[in-house]
């Protein structure tokens, strides 16, 4: 076997014994029941298709302790038991364990209602160290408010064991309730919850696991999710006091100690440690950019700790087959927490085992599963999570001949659904090759922190291995599809992308995203995005001064990638808003980034003509000036192209149309893999 370690069996009690080392990571899904409630659910559905691709353990991340429906998984009512049941025999049914892992925001929760989040201590904004609106006020607890939420956490742990769980991950990470206790950076208390010592910033914890372990049955395990660092403010935890409190949940029972983190900063960067590279590290976070490209935050952190407790440790992390391997044969961890890596692919375990790495669909670190505003949960390469009855890839009833025209992700997907269904595909590609604009897309994001390469070596493998007939070099025309005549056409071909009627756009100052993908085209195929990016650092055919022309994410993204090249940069956007496309999490980051950068951001500014001196530009307020440059970049967003479609209506009586060819709202890779998902589907 090619991952011993891997797929070693490892106890967490007597009774509990994980198949492998694979164990799905606690995020919440949103995918539950509006009353909180489990059967039936899509997200039943979700942690069954886990657990059938050969995880040996979900974490369900999320589990309320108090009456908070419609987005969290119910612990807080009896009523609930049935429900939990029900998951968790489906869970089982694959020889997978199951935990609950109770949710409370504490001072990183939203406002309601005028009402404070609670926390360990009062601290206004000028003492929380995040800016608005990540950052808000919080309410000290008082000793009756500590002992009520330590009686709804018991109580939940009690209903997980009676509800068929094998354990509850005792939550202390993060920014929640019980880390405002256990770190400096909340805990001002000075009675015996206080930041004094160790003893007494996890005494909270103690008194749960104590009360936990007198009304559960013995062989419910309980563990802990805990930060192992913090960084970027004081009185954060450092990897000392982690030891310390790490040796602390071992004495009080913990059966597992699974390590996390935490960021914060003008752009923290939270729970997740993937993203405080993005655009660039602040500068307190720059020595930690070795363990961040080695084993990852999270492990640098859990090695600390494993060597100081007998208990096994999970980490987490950016993590793959080969580096998990190597952490657990380095005694960096016992055991490999996977999140998004199992969102995106629930079959990855078994595809290991199976020496099929090449079958697997890699997350891309996109952070549209983190987008707070996206509810329920997404995953751009993934677009059955939660939908998995939505997306049925059984085999079609009646096998049809299709002719899917355009060979970008939209249209690789749908060819490899539609093929993997039965039915007879044709994908017409107008180009050389297959990917579409993914190389180019991947040249200006870059690799080191969201990666898009891993869905075109997935989409061109799969095309290979399937009965997918491939014509390169083919422009399809309606006399085309009248020769072959099909029974259904999917249409993927690229729209084209805004450009403004103004005096001076054709000047060969000015670069479109069509003529970019013109002049990349063949150092694409020479060097790959990976070199190509690293080049561009020493050569870009731009001037010194640049505009740009449009404020969503292909103006926004293209100005980072300019500005890390050094130049000077504006952009020009006609909206009152910008950045629209971007996730969350991205998004947070770039604001403040192009402050220290000084990149200008013109909102309600449209450009008038491009001359020879710059880009003249008229303000809301009606005021007219001149932005010196040397070069303009028009990268607006891409507008519907129906032309196609029309032309073929009588010829085929099913057309669909699908990706970035309905425009801008239906432009991004999650766009182009869910449409490709859904209309492969429903062939």
């Amino acid at each position: 076997m090619k991952y011993p370690k891997l797929f070693s069996p490892i106890a967490l009690s007597p009774n509990c014994v994980l198949k492998n080392r694979i164990v799905k990571t606690g995020q919440s899904t949103w995918r539950w029941n509006q009353d909180g409630s489990a059967e039936g659910s899509a997200g039943e559905d979700l942690y069954e298709n886990i657990a059938r691709g050969g995880a040996a353990a979900v974490i369900i991340g999320g589990c309320a302790i108090e009456d908070t429906p419609g987005i969290y998984l119910g612990l807080w009512d009896d009523k609930f038991l049935p429900g939990l049941r029900h998951l968790a025999d489906k869970v089982h049914k694959y020889d997978c364990k199951i935990f609950a892992q109770f949710h409370h925001s504490g001072p990183a929760a939203w406002p309601r209602l005028g009402a404070l989040p609670i926390s360990s201590s009062s601290l206004g904004l000028d003492e929380i160290p995040m800016k608005p609106p990540l950052a808000n006020p919080c309410r000290e607890m008082t000793l009756e408010e500590i002992r009520e939420k330590q009686r709804q956490i018991v109580e939940a742990c009690v209903r997980a064991d009676q509800g068929g769980f094998d354990g509850m991950e005792i939550h202390v990470a993060h920014g929640y309730l019980l880390n405002s206790f256990v770190s400096r950076v909340w805990n001002h208390r000075t009675d015996e919850y206080g930041a004094q010592n160790v003893e007494n910033r996890t005494r909270i914890v103690r008194e749960i696991f104590e009360e936990a372990r007198r009304r559960c049955r013995p062989g419910f395990v309980l563990g802990v999710r805990m930060n192992g660092r913090e960084y970027g403010a004081k009185g954060a935890i450092t990897i000392e006091e982690a030891v310390e409190n790490a040796r602390a949940f071992e004495a009080m029972g913990a059966q597992f100690i699974n390590v996390a983190g935490y960021g914060y900063g003008e752009a923290p960067f939270r729970y997740c440690p993937d993203y405080f590279p993005y655009p660039e590290p602040e500068d307190f976070m720059k020595p930690y950019m070795d363990a961040y490209r080695g084993k990852g935050l999270w492990t640098d952190s859990a090695s600390h700790i494993k060597k100081a407790v007998n208990v096994p440790v999970i980490t987490a992390g950016r993590m793959n087959e080969d580096l998990a391997e190597k952490v657990l044969e380095d005694g960096d961890a016992d055991i490999i927490g996977i999140g998004r890596g199992l969102w995106a692919d629930p079959e990855m375990p078994r595809k290991i085992l199976e020496g099929r790495p090449e079958d697997i669909v890699r997350c891309t670190r996109c952070a549209s599963c983190e987008d707070p505003v996206t509810q329920p949960r997404i995953c751009r390469v993934n677009p059955s999570l939660g939908r998995e009855k939505e997306m049925d890839m059984s085999p079609a009833a009646t096998k049809k001949k299709v002719m899917v025209i355009g060979g970008g992700p939209a249209g690789m997907e749908a060819a490899r659904v539609a093929a993997l269904r039965g039915h007879e595909v044709t994908l017409y590609e107008k180009t050389g090759a297959l990917g579409g604009r993914i190389k180019l897309a991947s040249m200006i994001k870059g690799c080191e922190v969201e990666d898009v390469m891993p869905i075109y070596d997935y989409l061109t493998t799969q095309i290979r291995k399937l009965p997918v007939t491939v014509k390169l070099n083919t422009t399809v025309t309606r006399e085309l599809v009248l020769r072959e005549k099909p029974d259904a056409v999917v249409i993927a071909t690229s729209s084209e992308y805004a450009v403004p009627d103004i005096p001076g756009i054709h000047s060969s100052r000015v670069f479109t995203i069509k003529g970019l993908s013109r002049l990349a085209a063949l150092p694409l195929r020479l060097f790959g995005p990976r070199l190509l990016a690293r080049l561009s650092h020493i050569f870009l055919p731009v001037g010194k001064r640049v505009v740009v022309l449009g404020g969503q994410i292909e103006g926004v993204q293209g100005a980072v990638f300019l500005k890390k090249r050094g130049r000077d940069v504006t952009i020009v956007e006609e909206g009152e808003t910008w950045g629209a496309g971007i996730p969350e999490r991205y998004f947070q980051r770039i604001g403040p980034w192009f402050n220290r950068k000084n990149v200008r951001v013109l909102t309600k500014t449209r450009a008038e003509e491009i001359t020879k001196e710059g880009v003249r530009v008229r303000a809301a307020d009606g005021t007219v000036s001149v932005l010196p440059c040397d070069s303009v970049m028009v990268l607006m967003p891409q507008v519907p192209s129906h032309a196609l479609a029309e032309s073929l209506k009588g010829v085929v009586g099913e057309i669909h149309e699908i990706g970035s060819t309905l425009g801008a709202e239906n432009g991004l890779l999650k766009h182009a893999l869910y449409d490709g998902r859904l209309v492969g589907c429903r062939l």
